[in-house]
């Protein structure tokens, strides 16, 4: 019987998919959390196509006619095959040392080039990341930059990834905050009014947290410019609110910064 089908995993695990023709139907499956949460077993391949094919199964049981239907051949398509980088499936950048071939439609799949690769310079002597690339004594070398978010999850799953030394002491934060990803503010949500009950006001928390570059180390909290506390890359610092408008600054420690608005009312 043929069946044309595409299996598919959503950025950071939240689903698995896979999608397919065979005769007359057109078969999607979904699994996942209805609330959005990452899973290292959402995998298209693993988790979504066994459904797929015995679903599949099922079909033909009932309809013996069902290798009758004659569905239009690739020719008739919008499709080509491209190159894409073998990890991140982005386009090819100058730092992507492998790459596979993947259908493309033009207009409508993603064009921008995988930025998870990248090339620093290393102190040859240390192993440390060099404050500037190509001084004397330093190598050149290629690491991959996931986000947090991302790297939890592969460390979940015991993934491991190449994921690039720190930099040497004394480099100058002028010139590392114009390098990488700044910080994506999760907590607080945008738009969001907190409400804050009086019976438990000081009880009260609101987890701060972001998104960082995977050569962040650690993110500094401020508060209508006011310093509260700092959280390690990928964990949460809980703040106690007060009734009001505040600017929620996160600064990660190469000086590259992201801010949102939050406020809180009170409640009965």
């Amino acid at each position: 019987m043929d069946v044309s089908w595409k299996t598919g995993t959503s950025f950071g695990f939240r689903d698995a998919w896979s999608v397919g023709i065979v005769g007359p139907y057109v078969l999607a499956v979904w699994i996942g959390n209805f609330d959005g949460e990452g899973n290292p077993a959402f995998i298209g391949r693993d988790a979504a196509a066994p459904l797929f094919f015995e679903i599949i199964d099922s079909l033909r049981s009932q309809d013996g006619e069902i290798n009758m239907h004659s569905g239009h051949g690739l020719a008739d398509l919008n499709l080509t095959k491209v190159e894409v980088c073998a990890v991140s499936g982005g386009l090819p950048g100058p730092a992507c040392k492998q790459t596979v071939s993947s259908w493309f439609i033009p207009g409508r799949s993603p064009i921008a080039k995988c930025d998870v690769h990248r090339r620093i310079s290393v102190n040859s002597r240390t192993g440390l990341r060099a404050c500037s690339d190509g001084a004397p004594g330093t190598r050149s070398e290629v690491y991959e930059f996931w986000s947090s978010d991302l790297l939890a999850i592969f460390r979940q799953a015991g993934i491991p990834r190449r994921v690039p030394p720190p930099y040497e002491p004394g480099c100058n934060l002028e010139m590392t905050a114009s390098t990488g990803a700044g910080p994506r503010i999760t907590s607080p949500q945008e738009g969001v009014v907190y409400s804050l009950r009086v019976s438990t006001i000081n009880e009260e928390r609101i987890p701060l947290t972001a998104i960082t570059d995977a050569d962040t180390r650690i993110v500094h909290w401020f508060m209508n410019e006011e310093y509260i506390g700092r959280s390690m890359s990928g964990k949460p610092f809980y703040w106690t609110p007060t009734p009001g408008k505040f600017v929620v600054r996160a600064v990660d420690d190469l000086g590259r910064s992201a801010v949102r608005d939050v406020a809180a009312r009170i409640v009965e």
